[in-house]
């Protein structure tokens, strides 16, 4: 009795299975927008539903039993691409296609095609589920994108042809894509023989150039840069602007010369116009129609002890007393009316001392013959004893003031000379020296002897660069900050019986200000060398920190520390707070004996 139900169970899996089977088939005929096709291994058909139809114009009992390359066009069929298609999908388990095909009515459509193999549980090929999209609509409008975009581009390249810059264009390797004709005469070589050519082999001797570090610069940070600069192969003044894309560059040249000779002696006529203005032994005074100031030189402001800003806008009986500004009233009427004059004024200065001057005034008139205002040559003539007098205390003053001035410079230098010496050339020394001790400790002579060496010609070349400018220590090029604090710490750890940890994961180097980068390393580099000198520890931890809108940096270690209270001899740690100030940073120092010391710098990064 189990037996029979058993059997009555698994008869009515079959008939629901058969109807599943028979209701998905159903769905799948009545498809219209794909064509969903069975074959069999050999690709012959074996169902067609309407989609099928409607797609291709053939109908089922035209297509059962027929081979799948029937709707494929001849030259198709040719190459063997129905049979290389199937083979496709039973090697890879799927395959897609798209290609024209044939209509029943004799016409084409383009069509999306994709292939499954079909296997039974054994894993033998049955057949093929082949699913046919007609995509003639989405060809034509991608034909006609592809249309206009080529059009577009054409037109680009003659206009670019016809402009009067010259336009170039790199791919990410420096290979040349586009040259405008312009571009090519410039280059002195056809365009036909640049294309394709790679920049850098093509001009193997100009990489030094101003302009191409430029054409690195604006790839390497991808940002648009434009520069004035000096072409030397063609001799020639350009402007140039660098496009960059992850793609390659662009680049725009402009032939600048003779716009930069009429800049050039623009600009000498008017700075020698300014120097003779500046230069002049006479006051110069212009006034407008209203007889406001409009100008005064710096030899006018002297005289009347007013800076240009103070004098600029007001009219000039400001500077008289009241029966001085009755008779000037009467010589502005007469400048309106064309007269030249020579005339002797009492003026008041800004202190109230009294001066006679000696005026030269013409009146100024614009274009149209219109009275614009008058221009005056004016010569301090109060008496010649009270003159020189004056002038001889002014001197007097002035001599002090320079005698400050260049003490106060003599100063500064002193310092600057002590930082730098303190800073490089002694941390180099020092470097040396150990290094040098390493050697007699070790016996390793030769390797930190030329170690040595390279401290002491860097030292050499520091002291040439001060003695040259005094501008500070002088690198062909920087490479980087973390990369540098790790080979000091890798130097450094090889000479000392001592462990350096160098934390910097979360440091945006890229973000850091190169003048900022700077300064922290010499602030380690200090901090290390008073360490090595006076703390007698193990171990030195450098850590920077990100908090907020701050830069941390950390150096501890676990020497002998000191009291902070107390007044301590030495200028590193006076160093290194100098240097923190040029930043708006602040330091921090947490020691006691016994305890270690901690130096904390802290540089807030919007500021």
């Amino acid at each position: 009795m189990t037996r029979a139900r058993d059997n009555q169970q698994e008869a009515d899996r079959e008939i629901f299975a058969g109807n599943q089977e028979a209701k998905l088939t159903m769905r799948v005929d009545c498809v219209t927008g794909y064509a969903i096709i069975m074959t069999d291994s050999k690709g012959i058909v074996q169902t067609w539903n309407l989609g099928a139809q409607h797609i291709t114009g053939k109908e089922a009992r035209e297509m059962i039993g027929q081979h799948i390359s029937i709707f494929y066009l001849p030259e198709d069929l040719e190459k063997y691409k129905v049979i290389k298609n199937l083979a496709l999908a039973r090697k890879k388990g799927s395959h897609e296609d798209e290609g024209w095909r044939l209509h029943n009515a004799g016409l084409k459509f383009w069509a999306h095609v994709h292939y499954t193999a079909i296997y039974d549980n054994q894993e033998r090929l049955t057949g093929y589920a082949v699913i046919v999209r007609d995509m003639t609509e989405y060809k034509a409008k991608s034909d006609e994108q592809e249309r206009l975009i080529g059009q577009r581009t054409e037109e680009l390249k003659n206009a670019f042809e016809r402009i009067t810059d010259a336009v170039m264009a790199f791919d990410n390797q420096w290979n040349y894509t586009y040259v405008n004709q312009k571009a090519a005469e410039m280059t002195g070589i056809p365009k036909e023989e640049l294309i394709g050519q790679n920049l850098w082999n093509r001009f193997p001797g100009e990489q030094k150039l101003i302009i191409h570090k430029l054409y690195k610069q604006a790839m390497e940070e991808q940002r648009t840069i434009q520069t004035e600069c000096f072409f030397p192969p063609l001799q020639i003044w350009i402007h140039a602007t660098m496009y960059p894309s992850f793609d390659g560059l662009s680049v725009y040249l402009q032939d600048i010369s003779a716009r930069n000779q009429t800049e050039k002696a623009l600009l000498e006529s008017q700075e020698k116009y300014r120097q003779i203005v500046d230069t002049a032994q006479e006051g110069i005074w212009m006034i407008d129609q209203h007889n406001k100031t409009v100008f005064v030189n710096r030899k006018m402001c002297e005289m009347l002890e007013y800076s240009e800003q103070e004098m600029q806008g007001r009219p000039i009986v400001h500077f008289m007393d009241y029966e001085e500004r009755q008779q000037s009233f009467e010589s502005l009427d007469r400048r309106q009316q064309g007269v030249i004059e020579e005339l002797e004024k009492l003026l008041y200065t800004k202190s109230g001392r009294r001066i006679i001057v000696h005026m030269s005034a013409n009146p100024i008139y614009d274009r149209d013959g219109k009275y614009e205002g008058a221009l005056a040559m004016v010569s301090d003539i109060t008496e010649r004893i009270k003159l020189q007098r004056q002038l001889s205390e002014q001197e007097e003053r002035r001599q002090k003031e320079l005698s400050k001035a260049e003490i106060n410079a003599q100063e500064k230098e002193r310092t600057k000379i002590g930082e730098e010496l303190h800073d490089n050339i002694n941390q180099l020394l020092v470097t040396s020296k150990l290094f040098l001790g390493h050697a007699v400790q070790t016996g390793q002579y030769k390797a930190n002897t030329v170690r040595s060496m390279e401290c002491i010609s860097q030292a050499i070349e520091e002291i040439r660069q001060l003695s040259k400018g005094l501008v500070g220590p002088s690198r062909a090029a920087s490479i980087g900050l973390v990369a540098s604090v790790t080979d000091l710490v890798v130097e450094l750890s090889s000479l000392k019986n001592i462990r350096i940890n160098f934390d910097h994961d979360f440091f945006q180097e890229e973000k850091t200000d190169e003048g900022l980068k700077l300064i922290i390393y010499r602030i380690i580099q200090e901090q290390l060398n008073n360490i090595f000198k006076h703390a007698e520890s193990s171990e030195v931890t450098i850590q920077f920190v990100h908090r907020d809108a701050c830069l941390e940096l950390w150096i501890k270690d676990n020497g002998k520390g000191f009291d902070t209270t107390k007044k301590r001899k030495g200028i590193g740690l006076a160093n290194i707070a100098g240097r923190v100030v040029a930043y708006n940073g602040k330091v921090e120092i947490f020691s006691s004996p016994g305890k270690g010391c901690s130096l904390c710098v802290i540089f807030s990064l919007f500021q």
